[in-house]
């Protein structure tokens, strides 16, 4: 199984980071991109993870402002599926440890006690067919040309080629230890320092023949909808903060970014609902 894509050097890229069950936000996204495509057809969309798992209602009531909204989970999972197929090679579903629940994964407990038997208790057995089938078949990175790379977590020196992401099992009991260490890394690091995050994507540039300079991630949350980890690591953020403050990225794939300041606010992090 191919675990990472290599985008093109031509055309737009739009990123989004954790949604958790928002269909509102998703349905804005998805708005965005068609629109892009309408004026730019080489548009990809990279959904870097984390689409499902709505918060429980102690926590819509306690921050209504971030929390208050209705599990969308599946109507998101049928909309990815569906654009996969209707714009294929354009839009690219990256893993999240939420996602990676429903495909062999630990299971998370940020709003319930297992969150995946919570969901999954709510679908029929095709829905979780379907839900198992997206993240079963999910990347794990995706790299471009402009200098970019995109996961959900931010990794460290676990990762030092991109090719070693291709047939990972997702299942935790058929990971080797080295594979189990550089998964936790992709799907639960916050952030690295610079220390860590500037030889790692020298390493994966060598092997992989590409000048990556910025991670994109999430995983993360700020109420201000963005930031920046050091000089090299952006994570626009939807889920968490208040919804003037959510932030996508729309990226130039013909440019080189050289560092996480060239990822600019309003010009390249751009307002979701702005």
């Amino acid at each position: 199984m191919r675990r990472h894509l290599v985008l093109p050097a031509r055309g737009a890229l739009l990123i989004n980071t954790d949604v958790h069950g928002n269909a509102g936000d998703f349905a804005r996204l998805e708005q965005l991109f068609a629109e892009e495509r309408a004026r730019e057809p080489e548009t990809h969309w990279v959904i870097l993870g984390d689409v499902v798992h709505a918060p429980d209602a102690s926590a819509r009531t306690s921050s209504p402002d971030l929390y208050d909204f209705d599990d969308g989970s599946m109507r998101i999972v049928d909309r990815i599926l569906t654009l996969e197929k209707e714009c294929a090679g354009y839009v690219h579903f990256v893993l999240g440890n939420h996602d990676h629940g429903h495909a062999g994964g630990p299971h998370t407990h940020k709003f319930h006690g297992d969150e995946v038997a919570a969901l999954e208790a709510t679908l029929s057995e095709a829905e979780r067919t379907r839900l198992r089938g997206l993240c079963e078949r999910a990347l794990l990175a995706v790299a471009a040309p402009c200098g970019v790379l995109m996961t959900h977590g931010s990794p460290d020196m676990t990762l030092e080629r991109l090719d070693d992401l291709d047939g990972v099992p997702l299942d935790l009991e058929a990971m080797s230890s080295a594979q189990a260490s550089m998964m936790r890394s992709l799907l639960t690091s916050y952030g690295q320092p610079d220390h860590v995050c500037i030889p790692m994507l020298a390493n994966v540039s060598r092997a992989s023949g590409l000048d990556l300079r910025v991670v994109v991630h999430g995983h993360d949350r700020d109420e201000k909808g963005f930031f920046r980890e050091g000089g090299h690591q952006v994570c626009p953020v939807i889920f968490g903060a208040p919804h003037a403050n959510k932030r996508y990225l729309r990226l130039d794939l013909a440019a080189h970014y050289e560092g996480a300041a060239e990822i600019r606010e309003d010009f390249e992090i751009k307002r979701l609902h702005g």
